[in-house]
């Protein structure tokens, strides 16, 4: 039942997103980072790392895409890989935003080969000055998962998302970033995922910039016994704005 509602929501959705009246005035801007990460976990290793998002705004509306790439080899084999991307259409009603996302995710060290993500969601600003600010939102995913070593088993499970942002500027061209997810199954509330993200920015010229991340990455069941629930990642990166 919950996946033919999302299914359902999934064609309705954009069918109204894409009615509205699209406007001229838009603000376009973006950033690509180029670092040096070092891992721990199912990827234990340091190694170059990249990251791209591109954000349109437009007064009704906002489209946003964010990548995250981290790969490495070493002696003629790969010991890093995982692929986090995702798009976002965002209605903007003044605090709350209602939106749909698509996003990919493919770690094998994860024993991920492939995941697709989608579903609506919906958000709420607490708080949004020009120094700084706060916003809780709720949103649902179907997780479509093709499992490396397990041959042909695709796993199909719709999960609950709660997701916090803030946004705190030092000053004009020091801010700190802090993203936090907590994901469980509609089937088993002990399968569940939590995501932090932290950021320290700071701008030395108008494109160029330097910042230091610290993500964390912990699922509680995963999805083979040898698998490390685990992982973590520092890097430090320079920063190109566009």
């Amino acid at each position: 039942m919950a996946g033919r509602l999302l299914f359902s929501l999934l064609v309705l959705f954009p069918l109204f997103a894409f009615s509205l009246e699209t406007v001229e005035e838009n603000l376009k801007k973006g950033f690509i980072t180029f670092g040096y990460s070092q891992s721990q976990g199912n990827i234990d290793v340091s190694t170059a790392s990249l990251t791209a998002n591109y954000t349109v705004k437009y007064p009704t509306y906002r489209l946003y895409f964010d990548l995250k790439v981290l790969y490495g080899t070493s002696m003629g084999e790969k010991n890093a890989e995982q692929i986090d991307g995702k798009f976002r259409y965002e209605l903007r009603k003044e605090r709350f935003f209602p939106f749909w996302d698509v996003q990919y995710y493919r770690n094998p060290f994860q024993n991920f080969e492939h995941r697709l993500a989608t579903g609506p969601g919906i958000g709420y600003y607490v708080t949004r000055t020009e120094e700084r600010y706060i916003s809780v939102s709720y949103y649902l995913y179907m997780y479509y998962d093709v499992i490396k070593n397990i041959t042909e088993q695709e796993d199909k499970t719709l999960f609950h998302n709660i997701e916090e942002r803030f946004k705190y500027y030092f000053t004009e061209n020091l801010f700190f970033k802090e993203k936090g997810i907590y994901s469980v199954s509609n089937e088993n509330f002990q399968n569940y995922y939590i995501n932090v993200e932290l950021n320290l920015i700071n701008k030395i010229t108008e494109k160029i910039g330097l910042q230091l991340s610290y993500i964390i990455n912990y699922q509680n069941i995963p999805k083979e016994e040898n698998i490390k629930r685990l992982d973590t990642t520092f890097t430090t990166s320079i920063m190109y704005n566009f």
